[in-house]
């Protein structure tokens, strides 16, 4: 596939070794420019901590803090300790953290505490200390500011998999200026084995999956897990802001909904046993505050509010209340048919409308449908510029442009020759379909019910949103033309893109999506990468960081696109243009 020409502008090259001294386990935390006392280089590779720190779900006066020991057996204790500064001189917070000899795998016993009685909108350091001296790297953390505001900076990421590449992104948020949070959307693990999706250049690269088959138990999702917290780049991103992490599929299993998912079959069990062993494991590894007392796991919503300036509420779209998704295999008729054809026009809208578009087909559930509201409302009703929606896929209407019309013969028939599903998928296209209706797109009716809720709660909001392993940038519109705000979807750290495997110079899939929909301002299949977003009382600035090939150790940056967006005043919903 043809790469569009990049400007090279913030070069993040270094070497795997230039890596690890920067991961905070021997070398400096980029966000502060400050270079703290970190724990020694080999008891990086043998000590305690070797699987990193990171901090999570901060709030006005807490933060969720986090670490794995590695023991042979269990230390006396670990103490957590948060500081005003980098040398620990100002200690201010500390509390011995519960060790859960139930959580361990292989030696590796995951900790999590709460830092509570923290002050509003400041920066802390954190560390985990064992009683007999060994140090865990040096964290920075930071509470959320409570009154006003002026600027606020995310990095949002989403669909980092290991077997895929290296994960150049979190390295390049290590390195770069800092942000304020990491807001993770989704596949921060991947589920399948060796064999699976974008491994195959796993064994090259020396990133084969651990375990060596597909998770489904609660041992294999916890190995899982370890092994990408080995990642240093990832732990050098951990150390440098606190994470909002949601789930999307891979984390339990691909294409997962309320009742399964579409890579579990019979011979592998109970879904419910599998979905319960990987929300146990996500809750052990990821600094992350569980739902309240009395609710389900699934129960994953929650509510960031960033002083007078913006509200980020959370959704959870796959295993609370998500209806199964519609298999292509009911398409109504054959891919070969005549799409002016009365009959096949008449059954093709029944598909979209009757089938994927049943009003009884559901995304969220009542309960955090009302959740959703109230927050959109109490944000609104705060007198915040900015209501962002952290969506885990995406939320705009893209409809499949007719690829038969605008493809090139030699590439049909290629496709027809050597890649007949993907032939038959350029096939379907001709009826222009939903692109994709594991999004919102299959599921209108529940789009239009979120969208209604919106309106009452008087918000114009940004979705952020992750999964397609692509860029997209669009308006969202309502079924009655009503634009109700704007997306910013980002393309996945490592996992490679529908298109990557499609040799076609001078074939741009994007561009096609974007001409057939005039709501898709940007629709990028070429990059891996991540979206840094600033947000301001008068406006916000997203910019599309694009990272070279993640096969390769060495590393530049580019950013390709950039967007501004106005908040919505005076009637007129939050506008987005490219600039």
């Amino acid at each position: 596939m043809s790469r569009q020409k990049k400007k090279k502008q913030n070069s993040g090259t270094l070497t795997r070794r230039s890596a690890l001294a920067l991961t905070g386990l021997g070398g400096t935390l980029a966000a502060c420019g400050k270079t703290p006392p970190t724990a020694r280089e080999d008891d990086a590779k043998n000590g305690f901590f070797r699987h990193g720190v990171a901090s999570g779900d901060p709030l006005q006066t807490r933060v969720i803090l986090w670490t794995a020991i590695t023991t042979d057996g269990l230390p006396a204790s670990i103490i957590a300790e948060v500081s005003t500064d980098a040398n620990f001189a100002n200690i201010i917070w500390s509390d011995p953290v519960q060790i859960r000899p139930q959580f361990t795998v292989n030696g590796i016993i995951p900790l999590k505490t709460e830092a509570v009685n923290l002050n509003p909108g400041t920066d802390y350091f954190y560390r985990f200390r064992e009683k007999g001296g060994e140090i865990s790297p040096i964290g920075r953390t930071k509470t959320l500011v409570d009154g006003p505001l002026d600027e606020l900076t995310m990095a949002i990421v989403s669909c980092s998999n290991h077997p895929a590449g290296y994960f150049h992104s979190y390295r390049h948020i290590a390195q770069s200026d800092p942000v304020d949070v990491v807001v993770h959307l989704g596949d921060y693990i991947y589920e399948y084995g060796p064999g699976g999706f974008a491994t195959g250049d796993a064994e090259a690269l020396d990133r084969v999956p651990e375990p060596p088959y597909e998770c489904i138990s609660l041992d294999d999702y916890r190995r899982r897990y370890a092994q990408y917290h080995s990642d240093p780049d990832l732990q050098a991103a951990h150390v440098v802001a606190p994470w909002i992490i949601t789930w999307d599929d891979h984390e339990s299993a691909n294409d997962s909904w309320k009742g399964g998912a579409q890579n579990h079959q019979r011979e592998d069990g109970d879904w419910s046993l599998r979905e319960a062993a990987s929300l146990s494991a996500f809750y052990e590894w990821t600094p992350t505050r569980e739902p309240a007392e009395g609710e389900p796991r699934t129960a994953f919503w929650r509510e960031f509010s960033f002083g007078d300036l913006a509200t980020l509420t959370m959704l959870e779209t796959r295993l609370s209340a998500r209806s199964e998704q519609v298999d292509w295999k009911l398409f109504p008729v054959p891919a070969d048919a005549d799409p002016e054809d009365a009959g096949v026009k008449a059954k093709v809208a029944s598909f979209v409308n009757d089938l994927v578009g049943d009003s009884k087909r559901r995304m969220l559930g009542d309960k955090q449908g009302d959740f959703v509201q109230d927050s959109l409302k109490r944000s609104v009703e705060s007198g915040q510029p900015w209501q962002l929606l952290g969506n885990q896929v995406l939320l705009a209407k893209i409809n499949s442009p007719d690829y038969i019309a605008v493809l090139p013969g030699w590439l049909k028939w290629l496709a027809k020759k050597k890649q007949p599903l993907l032939f038959e998928y350029f096939l379907r296209s001709r009826f222009r379909p939903p692109l994709n209706i594991d999004a919102w797109d299959g599921y209108p009716a529940a789009r239009e019910r979120l969208y209604t809720r919106t309106r009452r709660a008087g918000s114009s909001f940004i979705s952020i949103a992750g999964d397609t392993h692509d860029f997209n940038a669009s308006i969202l519109r309502a079924e009655d033309g009503q634009v109700v705000g704007a997306e910013l979807g980002t393309t996945g750290v490592s996992s490679p893109g529908n298109f990557a495997d499609v040799v076609a110079p001078g074939v741009d899939f994007g561009r096609l999506t974007e001409k057939a929909n005039p709501d898709t301002i940007l629709h990028d299949v070429h990059h891996t990468g991540y979206i840094r977003l600033i947000l301001r009382p008068d406006e916000a600035v997203a910019d599309f960081v694009s990272t070279s090939s993640v096969k390769q150790p060495e590393f530049t940056t580019s950013v390709d696109s950039r967007f501004r967006l106005t908040p919505a005043q005076n009637g007129q919903p939050v506008e987005i243009k490219k600039v």
